[in-house]
């Protein structure tokens, strides 16, 4: 069976991964490399949830993580990187999330604002069935890029915070500037 709003997101998708413009930000690999408190201290495996260009995936390889990388789009990921890490490369939606495996930690940064609203509980839910501990960086402002929408849900922290408590057994908020257009949460199993 087929998902039309994962079809249609993909499209749009498979268009704004081709702007060289677009690709130039890493908000999990910013998130690991500046912000190493966030995270569990040994982490053996994890994954990137939303991994657009793989950078984040790329770098805990280097350090000898076993992770991998999820995206929508398979014209996310860098050519090298897909060239290199291809097989550790998924390309589904995150609400079918199906990896067959839980790893110690989960990135999420910068995408829930881009899951559809009805689909940001099943998103989590999935989210959770893999992972032991999730950083999720949740953006709250509009953004239209080559003429799409692409922050689907713009919610307030404290909507996330339930979403996330329906998800999660521990979820805490941490400051992040600019506070109010960013939210962080630290998520446990």
């Amino acid at each position: 069976m087929t998902d039309a709003i994962a079809d249609a997101e993909r499209i749009k998708y498979d268009d704004v991964w081709r702007s060289p413009r677009y690709r130039v930000k890493a908000h999990g690999l910013a998130l690991w490399c500046r912000r190493r408190d966030l995270f569990p201290p040994m982490v053996t495996s994890a994954v990137d949830l939303g991994c657009g260009h793989g950078r984040l995936m790329a770098q805990w390889l280097h350090e000898g993580i076993d992770a991998v990388g999820i995206d929508l789009s398979a014209a996310a990921p860098d050519p090298d990187i897909a060239e290199r890490w291809g097989h550790r490369l998924h390309f589904a939606s995150l609400w079918d999330l199906a990896l067959g495996r839980r790893f110690d930690l989960g990135v999420c940064a910068d995408v829930m604002e881009h899951i559809p609203e009805g689909k940001v509980d099943r998103a989590l839910e999935r989210i959770a069935d893999h992972v032991d501990v999730a950083v999720f960086k949740i953006a709250n402002h509009a953004s239209r890029w080559l003429g799409h929408d692409l922050h689907l849900t713009q919610r307030p922290a404290d909507w996330w915070r339930e979403r996330l408590k329906a998800a999660f057994s521990a979820v805490e908020r941490l400051p992040f500037e600019p506070a109010g257009r960013t939210f962080l949460f630290r998520c446990r199993c």
